[in-house]
């Protein structure tokens, strides 16, 4: 071979290496966007397995907060509540046998008589027995009729659609907020009574509470809520979105409050 010829098959050679390192290259940046893929593919998986199991874990702990409420509820009602009821029968016995002079056993008899009352309240607050034993209608009609009797606060309940086939756990989320709400309302609105809608729809149902009092901003409702004892409107929040639901909070200063929540049923909660 000529010297010349050599000199034409230099740059054809220089060019050849050039195209293969620069194929290597970009096969080894092809590699490396693969594995990155890879990975953040990974990564999604574990973080929605990992919320699977946040998800689990809050719904098995929501069971294990009504159930032990449910649990207390039946001692208190059964136990404290019975040793008053036959408390205040005693003395109004020891009333009848020492007349006429029973009557200084009144203020006794009055004081056991309310003591049963605030026991019986304190058990239907933790669990409604009416909630297990007959469903969610009969138990936001207890709930609306004792604000009335206690409160002086008047519930307006208005149910469309039959209720009959609901979940048990989407009954306690429905009287949850049912609850909730017209504590609020009743605590803070300064209205003297709201209105309870629920509505059976295919798929789901809808449950909203309204009243018209003072209002608010619903950003620092939210915030307050988190900050005060009890079930609060975060907690509310948060156990419609586990029951993959949405709730809503529409209000402002001097407007009222409508809270809303739409919760799906025909597979139940998530």
């Amino acid at each position: 071979m000529s010297s010349s010829d050599l000199r034409r098959g230099a740059p054809r050679d220089a060019g050849e290496r050039a195209e293969n390192a620069a194929g290597d290259r970009t096969a080894d940046l092809l590699n490396r966007l693969e594995s990155v893929r890879a990975e953040q593919q990974r990564l999604l998986d574990e973080m929605r397995s990992n919320e699977r199991r946040l998800r689990a874990l809050a719904r098995r702990s929501w069971r294990i907060e009504e159930e032990e409420r449910r649990r207390l509820a039946r001692e208190i009602h059964d136990g404290v509540g019975q040793i008053l009821a036959a408390l205040k029968n005693e003395l109004a016995g020891l009333a009848i046998a020492a007349a006429p002079g029973g009557g200084e056993l009144a203020g006794a008899i009055e004081l056991a008589g309310r003591a049963l009352d605030e026991t019986r309240e304190l058990s239907r607050s933790l669990r409604p027995a009416v909630l297990d034993d007959l469903g969610l209608e009969p138990a936001l009609r207890s709930l609306a009729r004792g604000l009335g009797e206690r409160a002086r606060f008047t519930v307006g309940l208005r149910i469309s659609g039959a209720l009959d086939g609901l979940p048990p756990e989407i009954e306690t989320l429905l009287y949850r907020v049912a609850q909730e709400a017209l504590t609020n309302a009743r605590r803070h609105s300064g209205a003297s009574g709201a209105t309870v809608e629920l509505e059976r729809r295919a798929g789901g149902v809808e449950l909203r509470v309204i009243d018209a009092g003072r209002g608010c901003e619903p950003a620092v409702a939210l915030v307050a809520s988190e900050e005060s004892p009890g079930i609060g409107l975060h907690s509310i929040r948060d156990r419609v979105a586990l029951a993959g639901g949405e709730f809503r909070f529409d209000s402002r200063p001097g407007a009222g409050v409508t809270l809303a929540v739409a919760l799906p049923i025909a597979a139940g909660p998530r």
